[in-house]
């Protein structure tokens, strides 16, 4: 049923996207290419060591050790990452107009609270465990980027393996990431685990 309605919502997007009035916006093959990236991602994940949470808190951040992440200089205008994490872009097309990074990770105990901080240059997509937490709206504005959000997700998560994939996405859709368009993404995670 999530990846149902995580298909329907994507499809609802592309069709969004294909309306005429957006001409110099994100277009389909973007967001199909996004979702093909995102599978494979998801594929990516079944060779990637997860990382352990078993401590009371834990943090985990984009850095060079997401499936697909290539670590980038972060843009002056953006918000400065904590110490051991990094904004990302997609290793397999570094200057490419999308981009789709995940992560694995094991719970080995209930959760308390969970949050999702994700700050993005222009927009994305974020799945948890197929289920999807964020999907934002298409930008048609060069210079716009969220400068940082935060989202519960303790229900998204699970006791035991849990995946995170996001697609970024910059604009317009045709063209590269660059010094006169940058694009990036910094995701943090923190988990607090019950006594």
């Amino acid at each position: 049923m999530h990846k149902r309605t995580v298909i329907r919502k994507a499809n609802n997007t592309v069709k969004q996207l294909q309306a005429p009035r957006r001409h110099n916006g994100i277009r389909a093959v973007s967001v199909a290419k996004a979702m093909r990236m995102m599978i494979a991602a998801q594929r990516s994940l079944n060779a990637q060591k997860p990382v352990v949470i078993s401590q009371r808190t834990r943090r985990i951040s984009t850095d060079r050790n997401w499936v697909n992440a290539l670590e980038i200089e972060r843009n002056p205008a953006w918000v400065a990452p904590r110490a051991g994490e990094s904004y990302v872009w997609g290793r397999n097309d570094p200057n490419g107009p999308a981009a789709v990074v995940a992560r694995r990770f094991t719970i080995g105990n209930d959760i308390e609270r969970a949050s999702l901080f994700l700050s993005v240059d222009n927009f994305a997509i974020v799945l948890i465990n197929g289920r999807s937490v964020v999907i934002d709206n298409p930008q048609d504005n060069v210079s716009f980027f969220n400068p940082g959000r935060s989202f519960n997700i303790r229900r998204f998560l699970r006791r035991g393996v849990n995946d995170i994939v996001i697609a970024a996405f910059n604009f317009p859709s045709n063209a590269n990431r660059s010094a006169n368009n940058p694009a990036g993404v910094l995701a943090r995670i923190e988990i607090q685990l019950q006594d």
